[in-house]
């Protein structure tokens, strides 16, 4: 009797364990479409690898509908920080997470638009269809996951795995965002004042002020000097501040726990090591033997 009860407690208790799971699946057919569609971006790393997005180092300097780089940046965040806060106001209370999750969306591209805003030093300008095109596509990731998000069963929430992973997504989340934002804080240094001020005065000069001067061909603009990323994790990385880009993308999906949020990540994982390939290529070229041999491209001692 003993036998048989221990034998239906180990059968109801491994049923009940194939029934546990960390990650909620599509729920309708409607998200198991745009889960496929996401597969797709997976295979982002090959493309940006070969022919980057035409913004930052990779701009195109004959392209048409140019912008100043700063409103350009803008527009890649903006939208995605006003969708966020959008849903954040209007979040349901359903399974407990739509307001958090929508909150830390909103937190990560307000972060962007505040360094766009104020830490950030910018020169150039970049082709406004680009940066219309990925600032779309940001607010239909954040459309996208707080969607999906009321649509997660508050059961998923209750079980006590997922008390750990809303702990570590959030423990994540935070170290990615300060990293990023550290590390861009090293970039933005690169640029000396007195270099922003040879660049305003050679603007100025280069502006006609006289006939003849406007009839003449336009000036060649001044040929950009760079310097060789240092500090922090840029002694062993080309590109830290992806790598904890990436690390907060991993916490927002494991605070959601939804499948498409996941998705999410994996497509981020995939643009932007691609991404870090193309610009230590970009590296290697400028500084040549300068460059240091030792450094991966976004994961530390990895790749």
């Amino acid at each position: 009797l003993f036998g048989r009860s221990r034998t239906k407690a180990s059968l109801a208790s491994a049923h009940a364990s194939s029934n546990t799971h960390m990650i909620a699946p599509p729920a309708d057919a409607f998200a198991l479409t745009i889960a496929a569609l996401q597969c797709m971006n997976l295979l982002a790393f090959a493309n940006e690898k070969k022919s980057p997005t035409p913004y930052s180092k990779f701009a195109h300097d004959d392209a048409k509908a140019k912008i100043p780089s700063r409103w350009g940046m803008l527009l890649i965040y903006g939208p995605a920080f006003a969708a966020a806060l959008y849903c954040a106001a209007t979040a349901p209370q359903l399974n407990g997470r739509e307001l958090l999750v929508a909150s830390l969306l909103a937190l990560h591209f307000g972060k962007r638009v505040a360094e766009v805003l104020g830490l950030h030093k910018y020169s150039g300008s970049v082709q406004a269809a680009a940066s219309g095109f990925i600032g779309f596509f940001y607010a239909l990731v954040v459309l996208l996951i707080c969607s999906q998000q009321h649509k997660v069963p508050a059961s998923l929430y209750a079980q006590r795995p997922s008390s750990t992973s809303l702990a570590l997504g959030l423990c994540l989340f935070a170290l990615g965002e300060a990293g990023n934002l550290y590390h861009h804080a090293l970039l933005a240094r690169l640029r000396s004042p007195r270099e922003q001020v040879a660049d305003t005065a050679a603007a100025v000069s280069a502006t006609p002020s006289t006939a003849d001067a406007l009839a003449a061909p336009p000036a060649a603009p001044p040929a950009r000097q760079y310097t060789l990323p240092r500090g922090g994790m840029f002694e062993l990385v080309t590109m830290p501040h992806y790598f904890f880009e990436l690390v907060a993308w991993l916490g927002i999906a494991l605070v959601a726990q939804q499948a498409n949020a996941l998705l999410v990540f994996a497509g981020m994982v995939s643009y932007l090591s691609g991404r870090a390939v193309a610009t230590t290529q970009w590296y290697m070229g400028k500084f040549g033997k300068s460059w240091p041999a030792s450094r991966r491209h976004i994961v530390p001692f990895l790749f």
